[in-house]
């Protein structure tokens, strides 16, 4: 609505809530454009997406919320890539620490939050591999498997994890 609204967007709000965040991942949308214009002081972004599924998404919420904070995107895509690869010393760690008293979590796993959830549902699907593809899948997973024996943790595990599955799309 708010991309649809000059009236919504010339106003200065005292607070701005953006519920379903998520929709900003793209920055050329009139949408999320809308919402970088917006003149606010406080700034809260609700999602049910997490935000470790792409850094990129990371440093957008960020922009809406805090503008600067996480540098400009050039540069902290550059990070990033450092970080997922595991370059000399190079981790999330950092990162981490900067974002992580801006973020409050619900998991689905704890009742004591809301008890009406259903449980996880999992489908699995299985599919068969040419022998090149096979061969292929078995050289990133012990990849994986070396990487995360050398006592990778938190968040520089996920990106290992997350590297080693965009090899495989």
């Amino acid at each position: 609505m708010l991309a649809r609204s000059a009236a919504l967007q010339s106003l200065s709000w005292r607070l701005a809530i953006l519920d379903e965040a998520q929709a900003i991942r793209n920055p050329g949308t009139r949408q999320a454009q809308a919402v970088r214009r917006l003149r606010s002081p406080a700034r809260f972004a609700l999602t049910g997406t997490p935000v470790e599924n792409r850094a990129a998404d990371l440093w957008r919420l960020f922009d809406f919320l805090n503008p600067g904070l996480l540098g400009d995107a050039r540069t902290f895509a550059r990070a990033a890539k450092r970080a997922s690869s595991g370059d000399a010393g190079a981790s999330y760690a950092p990162l981490r620490r900067l974002v992580g008293p801006y973020i409050l979590r619900r998991l689905k796993s704890d009742r004591r939050i809301i008890d009406d959830l259903p449980d996880k549902t999992e489908v699995r699907a299985w599919c068969t591999l040419s022998r090149q593809q096979a061969t292929l899948y078995a050289a990133v997973v012990r990849k994986l498997e070396a990487t995360l024996a050398g006592g990778v943790e938190g968040i520089q595990r996920r990106g290992a994890v997350l590297a080693a599955l965009m090899q495989l799309k």
